[in-house]
């Protein structure tokens, strides 16, 4: 994936710090409660940008690297509004 080996011991050691993770004396890694939480809600933002996006005539291949971008930094309050429009528009 192109990240140095420091910049995913950091990206560990802050996830560790904030209880999002568990790392295990054998190396492995495992969800907190909290973790789960935050991981859920990032999956759901990335099917739901994901999707809109095709819907708008984008490329699979870019809809998903643009939800990927936007999935960690859109507010809740706009990710909900997205989501309440893209409900009703799958209605329709």
């Amino acid at each position: 994936m192109n990240y140095s080996r420091a910049s995913v011991s950091c990206a560990k050691g802050l996830l560790r710090e904030q209880d999002y993770i568990r790392m295990e004396q054998d190396g492995s890694i495992t969800l907190t409660e909290a973790g789960n939480t935050i991981a859920g809600k990032i999956h759901e933002r990335h099917r739901i940008l994901s999707r809109m996006f095709m819907a708008l005539g984008v490329d699979e291949e870019t809809a998903t690297e643009d939800a990927c971008r936007i999935e960690h930094v859109i507010s809740d309050r706009c990710f909900e509004a997205i989501k309440r429009h893209f409900e009703n528009f799958r209605e329709e």
